[in-house]
């Protein structure tokens, strides 16, 4: 939203906001959520408060937000993880069954050996038989 107008912070003030930027009227909103437009004035107004999960949901649908914007939550983004913190800290299954820190170090070295690989023309062989051995390696530890 490129309006230069400050953001409103409590739920009313936003749902407003929002219908105004979309230059809707009460009954518009009615007619897109069937949300009764008395209902939605009392919202706006802050006579009610807080709106159910479905009508929230109708609302943010259609005025096109999310539902965080519009009830002005911060979801957290998760840091991202290299392939190799997710196989050493995250917990997973292999074959059923969380793995040991033996066998997540070998599956961690299979990655390892595909990343660190050259696959060019000259070097593809050998960069399988490392494969192949770090994969046989994982295999043993698995059964």
């Amino acid at each position: 939203m490129k309006t230069g107008r400050e953001m409103p912070r409590n739920f009313g003030e936003k749902l407003r906001f929002y219908r105004h930027e979309k230059k809707y009227s009460l009954k518009d909103v009615q007619r897109m959520t069937g949300v009764d437009a008395g209902y939605i004035s009392k919202l706006e107004n802050l006579s009610r408060k807080s709106p159910s999960y479905p009508i929230l949901r109708n609302l943010a649908s259609a005025l096109d937000v999310s539902i965080a914007d519009l009830i002005d939550i911060d979801i957290p983004e998760a840091p991202l993880r290299s392939i190799q913190e997710t196989l050493i800290f995250s917990e997973y299954l292999i074959m059923g069954r969380l793995p040991t820190s033996s066998e997540r170090e070998a599956m961690l070295s299979v990655i390892q050996a595909i990343l660190d690989s050259e696959w060019q023309e000259n070097s593809k062989h050998t960069d399988t038989i490392k494969i192949i051995e770090k994969v046989d390696r994982l295999l043993r530890l698995l059964r």
